[in-house]
């Protein structure tokens, strides 16, 4: 059940691009956070202890440290590179964050002093197979406090395949497009960024009918990830929101289930 994809993501020069362009070049990156949070605030959660899994340069628990001033965060990630950037963006809440490294497989949950009320990943869980997948999805549910909520942002396939496939075309045309929009300063990032994205057309455009392996970009339909999530014992589970290839999908975890 390894994080890991190949190399790709340890890199400091990797992690600062990404730091750096994510935000413009994932469709909806803002927006599905965004809604995330609002969910948090809907929900009314009186204490966020939040568990973020993959948490790479830590944009989204930035934003639940402004928005939820008493929140306390686990960052988790496997990656040097990527947690050496997330240390500087949270720097001044370095009071309330707790870092930890591993990869999915690891022993993660024994390092958590505080269960938490809530437990996030964003694009990192596609790269799991399925049953994988599962195995994660069943220690989130373990780990979770009563009542507490689980939520997934991540790249997954939809309910017809031709959709599917043009959402990985959307990707294509809308990171491209960007190119036009950046000043002379984020080029350099911007093609850091996209040269491995291109390594992500070849596997997934190109190589659209080749097998995948554990570690590559292991798109399954949300409809099916929302049906382990009930047979685990989520309740609530529902696609909260979706923009083209990213669906956010969570569940709550049943009161007084051990």
């Amino acid at each position: 059940m390894k994080q890991r994809d190949k190399d790709r993501f340890h890199s400091l020069k990797m992690a600062d691009a990404y730091n750096h362009m994510c935000q413009m070049l994932v469709p909806g990156y803002n927006f599905l956070q965004d809604t995330l949070i609002n969910i948090l605030k809907f929900e009314d959660i009186k204490e966020i202890v939040l568990l973020d899994l993959g948490a790479g340069s830590g944009i989204f628990l930035e934003k639940v440290l402004k928005e939820f001033p008493d929140s306390k965060c686990y960052y988790l990630d496997y990656s040097d590179d990527f947690m050496q950037v997330a240390k500087e963006r949270l720097r001044k809440y370095d009071d309330r964050v707790t870092f930890i490294k591993s990869d999915f497989s690891g022993n993660w949950e024994s390092k958590i002093s505080e269960a938490p009320t809530v437990i996030t990943s964003s694009s990192a869980i596609h790269h799991l197979s399925s049953e994988n997948k599962k195995k994660l999805y069943k220690k989130c549910y373990d780990t979770l406090k009563e009542e507490g909520w689980f939520f997934n942002i991540d790249e997954m396939k939809t309910v017809n395949e031709d959709a599917y496939i043009k959402n990985l075309y959307y990707w294509v045309y809308h990171a491209n497009k960007q190119k036009k929009q950046l000043s002379d300063d984020d080029m350099d990032a911007y093609l850091k960024w996209m040269d491995q994205f291109n390594n992500w057309k070849k596997r997934n455009v190109d190589g659209i009918d080749k097998p995948k392996k554990e570690g590559d970009d292991i798109h399954e339909s949300f409809l099916a990830q929302l049906d382990w999530l009930k047979e685990i014992g989520f309740i609530e589970t529902d696609v909260f929101s979706k923009h083209f290839l990213w669906c956010l999908i969570g569940g709550k975890k049943v009161y007084g289930t051990f």
